[in-house]
């Protein structure tokens, strides 16, 4: 019987799961597919929902995280507050959600800034923001579309990082001083070179 796409996934996130409980112990590489063969997972159901192919996998996880932020936004009042509160408050519930996990979300940002991977990076980047400003409501289609992005994509980042470093509980404090810095500089051209600059060396070329 052919299965319909509920049932095909809902065996990608079983698949999924298998692959974290790999990854927070060995991180991302080649060998994770021989390891999940190894853990009972059908060659056949890699080749069909991967394509045998553990990266793929890895952007599964990436479109989970931006399903599951949607899904939990959805439960929290937002639609009243000003825009800049409103992505501050999405930007905060996603940092939440990858703190829950974070051993493996570390792992994948460590395997996402590997030269190799970075237009893998810069693909699911924007991906992320893109969705963090739908889900805000944003409705701008002049150049300020982009720049949002850009901005945005700088200040998640940068949040990130200080969220592996530290805790979730210096997070908001580092989202709060970039967000009132950026307020107070009134070319966006110049905004975005302060947030890059307050990257470490080896994120910003993920922003040239």
């Amino acid at each position: 019987m052919k299965k319909n796409k509920q049932d095909q996934n809902n065996e990608k996130k079983i698949i999924l799961e298998i692959s974290k409980k790999i990854v927070r112990n060995d991180g991302w590489s080649k060998n994770l597919i021989t390891k999940l063969i190894e853990s009972g997972v059908k060659k056949s159901d890699l080749v069909l929902y991967f394509k045998n192919n553990y990266i793929e996998i890895l952007k599964f996880s990436l479109d989970e995280l931006n399903l599951i932020l949607e899904n939990n936004v959805k439960k929290i009042n937002i639609i009243n507050f000003p825009t800049s509160k409103r992505i501050k408050k999405i930007l905060l519930e996603r940092l939440s959600i990858i703190n829950k996990d974070k051993i493996f979300y570390k792992k994948t940002f460590n395997h996402l800034i590997l030269p190799q991977n970075l237009k893998i990076m810069k693909k699911n980047l924007y991906k992320s923001v893109d969705k963090m400003w739908y889900i805000a409501g944003d409705n701008s289609t002049d150049f300020s579309f982009y720049s949002k992005r850009i901005i945005l994509g700088a200040i998640y980042s940068n949040a990130l990082i200080v969220l592996f470093n530290k805790n979730i509980k210096d997070v908001e404090s580092n989202i709060d001083n970039n967000l009132n810095k950026i307020a107070k500089i009134p070319k966006l051209k110049d905004r975005f070179s302060f947030l890059k600059d307050n990257l470490p060396i080896f994120f910003r070329s993920f922003f040239s």
